[in-house]
């Protein structure tokens, strides 16, 4: 089925990276010439700037691709259950690697299951690939290479500028570059738009180094993942959060600080649950997406004798977090973001009955 597909496409999920068989599953993508798209903490499987990878051209893969073959990933919520718009209207059959056999047509129907060890099944579709196998069509991956690029070149101007107060964009280009400068750090993510653009605009180079909140999509484990990252590698860590999302559990920096791990906290500090400036039409009481106004996270880890910094341009943040991973010392960095800079994550809002009566 993969070899007869004419526009085929593999979705690496984060089984794929619990199976630690990372050089069969390179092998066979590569192999393959099929471009791939890493679901969150699978990342880093292969490089995310590998010339494979379609990741900035997720919409159009996943929409447009014929024949899809998942390796340690599920048609859940994330993948919009493997329907609807986000899947196009192109009939789309799936192939699916996965060791539990119920997850076989749990949403939509598998045509070729490949139910085992993914290690052990990878190694198999390798051996069965032959010496002629003959890559996927190169029109498909023109168009990918093509819509990858051009969305790349869109968002490398916003990635750049060095705005006071910082938005998303601005924040979040820095950071890649100390990730890509950094590759066996630990990078740990969540929040709301701090997850959805954190994941969308830091490429991964190594498997396994990035923790986020993966399927149950919870808030406050964060902190949690720093600790055991940080105790279990010795390797630095990077959390980059959202102030909401720190709120759920953000005392650990007292643990954190307790004993001495090497992990710097960037706090994406907007004021607020996706944007700061809401208004609460139906008092005079704040909205109850509204933070207290320029809150200093940075002074709770000073309180617990570890270091923090207020910073306010990419600039400032770039210096903190390199000092920060150079020191190794206990680190909160205040990234004061544009209040107005967020948007709402998800667009959940459109589910809510009212907001469609408003709109009509």
């Amino acid at each position: 089925m993969l070899k007869g597909a004419k526009r085929p496409l593999i979705i690496l999920g984060k089984g794929a990276a619990y199976a630690q068989a990372d050089e069969a599953i390179r092998a066979f993508v590569e192999r393959s010439g099929v471009p791939f798209l890493p679901m969150s903490m699978a990342k880093g499987l292969l490089p995310d700037t590998h010339p494979q990878c379609a990741g900035a051209a997720r919409s159009t893969v996943l929409k447009d691709s014929d024949v899809v073959m998942l390796i340690g990933a599920r048609l859940n919520w994330l993948l919009s259950h493997g329907k609807g718009k986000a899947w196009g209207d192109a009939p789309k059959k799936f192939i699916q690697v996965d060791i539990e056999p119920k997850e076989m047509d749990s949403n939509v129907e598998i045509v070729a299951p490949v139910v085992g060890d993914i290690g052990s099944c990878v190694a198999a579709l390798l051996e069965g690939m032959g010496g002629n196998w003959t890559k996927g069509p190169a029109d498909w991956m023109g168009a990918v290479s093509s819509k990858r690029e051009e969305n790349v070149a869109k968002m490398a101007p916003r990635l750049m500028n060095n705005n006071n107060p910082m938005d998303y964009h601005g924040a979040l280009g820095v950071l890649r570059t100390i990730i890509k400068e950094r590759p066996d750090a630990i990078l740990v993510n969540e929040g709301a738009n701090t997850l959805d653009l954190t994941r969308g605009v830091i490429d991964m180079y190594k498997p396994r180094k990035r923790l986020d909140v993966g399927t149950w999509g919870v808030m406050g484990i964060g902190m949690g993942q720093c600790i055991a990252a940080a105790v279990e590698t010795g390797k630095p860590v990077l959390a980059i959060e959202g102030d909401s999302a720190f709120g759920f559990s953000g005392m650990e920096v007292e643990t954190i600080c307790r004993y001495n791990l090497p992990v710097c906290i960037v706090i994406f500090n907007n004021d607020g649950i996706y944007r700061g400036t809401d208004v609460n039409k139906a008092g005079s009481d704040p909205a109850p997406t509204v933070f207290v106004k320029g809150s200093r996270y940075d002074r709770m880890m000073e309180a617990f004798g570890g270091v923090g910094v207020h910073a306010t341009t990419p600039d400032e943040l770039k210096r903190a977090v390199n000092a920060a991973m150079d020191s190794g010392k206990p680190t909160l960095i205040n990234a004061a973001i544009d209040p107005a800079a967020g948007s709402e994550s998800g667009r959940i809002g459109n589910l809510n009955p009212q907001s469609k009566l408003k709109k009509k």
